[in-house]
């Protein structure tokens, strides 16, 4: 799994529209590290599984056709402290999060990507 997106990512907002989460990564590249602007389609990495209402890890899980009015919003890190990004949606009349921070959606060279899939 993915380490905290929120401390390699910045200016993190979320599409309601078309669920596109985007901002701008770090590139990694030590003393010439860069902000490189970057977008991921949610869908691509979420899926909604409805028991209970929760919104799920999934490859091509296009867990819009389910969920609307989603947003982003941060939490305390119970263990590390510091800030976690979620995402918060509407799914089928039913209110769902999932942690971002803690997922498999991550930030590679500045790029975001759901991985270790793709």
């Amino acid at each position: 799994m993915a380490e905290n997106l929120s401390i390699t990512c910045r200016n993190l907002t979320l599409d309601p529209a078309t669920e596109v989460l985007g901002g701008e990564c770090n590139d990694g590249q030590g003393d010439h590290a860069a902000w490189q602007p970057t977008s991921l389609d949610l869908n691509a990495c979420l899926a909604y599984d409805g028991q209970p209402a929760s919104i799920i890890w999934r490859k091509d899980g296009n867990f819009g056709a389910q969920c609307d009015g989603c947003s982003l919003f941060w939490t305390t890190d119970p263990i590390w402290g510091g800030q976690l990004v979620n995402i918060g949606c509407t799914c089928l009349g039913a209110e769902a999060s999932f942690v971002i921070d803690r997922s498999y959606i991550d930030n590679r060279f500045g790029k975001l990507v759901c991985s270790p899939y793709f």
